[in-house]
């Protein structure tokens, strides 16, 4: 990275994302996880109670069967027929019932985001965004003066003012709290924050004034609950909502070497990474030997689809590179891994692969491992391959490719006859699908999928990053 706050949150990130799991992947299921300091940080499937007024909630998507595929040492969950196996289809919108019984709305990423609450309306007496007060920048209303409450109200205020990027500090305070004694004495913060975050509240939860590091794209919902000297908790909790845009802003630029996408499609969205489909027969994606190999002349709608000669980051145009890991994915998609698909794409046709190390089980691993040959698996964005659940520790990254027998990337769709990913280099190449990795199999269109012909340079391709 050449920009200096990029490369210490990439730097950041990196150290935070070694992990270790259980190889067998899992339909979504997150829990709250517990920081360093107790405080509480929600994950995006955190998701608020389905209402019982009518006013909407998450549906869970119901998985239906598919083809026996899987990491290393397991079968993938069951999908349904457009390749999904999350609670919800990513980009959809729908009504949610807000901490403070407003009607919000949240967005379904890899999992359904925070429930955001609404602006305020003048026309009620509630708390409809959720911050403490009622009709805030409104004209007085006599009907919504009342008698003072008897539980401390929550109240947070944050002293950047929007626009947020990644790598914004918060300076978040709940001074502004009141309590019907005068004295608030506990605090406690939560957030609810993208996948891929990984900042945590400082120095604590329970201090009146934490700092938070937006070190991911996407939307943020602080929480605030206090208690007053007599341990009378508040009436409600406060509620901040916070979108994080990637840093620094700067204009559409297409990204691809042959000067079309075919993922992350709306540049003006976008501007950061891009789905570069195409071919190629040098093998790789992981290791940092893998280099341009014909000057940046491939691409599916390049004089040479098929990547003869070619490279990984010969998908990718000058100023670009394939993505590093799912710490890149995070900080330059505002979206994660959903959008990487266009809207009418057919089921399993595209998958776009990254750099990123791994041992086994599909588990990511940090930038420090890579010197221990960790090219294990084939990680990224898309619609075809192996979903990722959070025991994964992927970040926003939705697919692999992870094979358990040699000479093979595990994944029916993809290799022949029915997609052009290889992953050949031996008896150990189930270990090395990262380093071994072509897309070169379709050659002549000689594959062919739900009644398609399929080339080398279809079914995806690279994801490529902005320098």
């Amino acid at each position: 990275m050449k920009r200096t706050v990029l490369s210490a949150l990439l730097l950041l990130l990196a150290v935070g994302s070694a992990c270790s799991s259980d190889p067998a992947s899992s339909p979504m299921s997150d829990a709250d996880a517990t920081g360093p300091d107790g405080g509480v940080v929600l994950k995006p499937g955190d998701a608020e109670p389905d209402p019982a007024d009518g006013r909407g909630g998450p549906d869970a998507a119901d998985a239906a069967a598919a083809p026996e595929t899987g990491g290393d040492d397991v079968v993938s969950p069951a999908e349904d027929a457009n390749g999904f196996d999350y609670p919800c289809e990513p980009l959809t919108i729908e009504s949610c019932v807000t901490a403070c019984g407003s009607a919000g709305k949240h967005k379904c990423l890899k999992e359904w985001g925070p429930c955001i609450p609404p602006d305020e309306f003048c026309g009620n007496c509630a708390d409809d965004d959720c911050d403490g007060l009622v009709n805030e920048g409104c004209s007085p209303n006599p009907e919504c003066e009342g008698p003072p409450p008897e539980c401390p109200i929550a109240t947070i205020t944050v002293a950047e003012a929007p626009p947020y990027y990644t790598g914004t500090l918060l300076h978040l305070s709940a001074k502004d709290s009141s309590a019907p004694d005068g004295i608030i004495e506990q605090w406690q913060w939560s957030v609810q924050a993208p996948a891929g975050s990984i900042s945590q509240l400082a120095p604590s939860a329970s201090v009146e004034s934490p700092t938070f590091l937006l070190d991911a794209s996407g939307q943020y919902l602080f929480t605030l609950v206090v208690w007053d000297s007599k341990g009378q908790e508040s009436c409600s909790p406060a509620l901040l909502a916070v979108s994080a845009d990637t840093y620094p802003p700067m204009p559409p630029e297409n990204g691809c070497a042959d000067g079309t996408r075919e993922g992350f499609v709306d540049e003006d969205q976008y501007p950061h990474i891009a789905g570069c489909a195409g071919g190629w027969d040098q093998p790789g994606v992981t290791p940092d030997t893998v280099k341009q190999t014909c000057a940046g002349k491939a691409g599916n709608d390049s004089a040479n689809p098929q990547g003869k000669g070619c490279a990984t980051p010969d998908l990718c145009a000058a100023g670009w590179h394939v993505c590093q890991g799912w710490e890149e994915v995070a900080l330059k998609s505002p979206t994660g891994c959903a959008g990487s698909t266009p809207p009418d794409a057919k089921p399993k046709s595209l998958f776009f692969a990254l750099r990123q190390p791994s041992f086994n089980g599909s588990v990511c691993e940090g930038w420090d491992k890579l010197a221990q040959k960790a090219f294990n698996d084939v990680f990224g964005c898309g619609n075809l391959g192996t979903g990722l659940g959070p025991d994964k520790k992927c970040g926003p990254l939705d697919r692999v490719l992870a094979s358990t027998q040699p000479d093979s990337c595990g994944f029916n769709e993809a290799e022949p006859p029915l997609g052009p990913w290889e992953c050949k280099g031996g008896q150990d190449s189930h270990l090395n699908e990262g380093k071994v990795v072509t897309k070169k199999a379709c050659a002549g269109d000689s594959c062919s999928y739900d009644g398609y012909p399929v080339g080398s340079e279809d079914k995806g391709g690279v994801l490529c990053c902005r320098d």
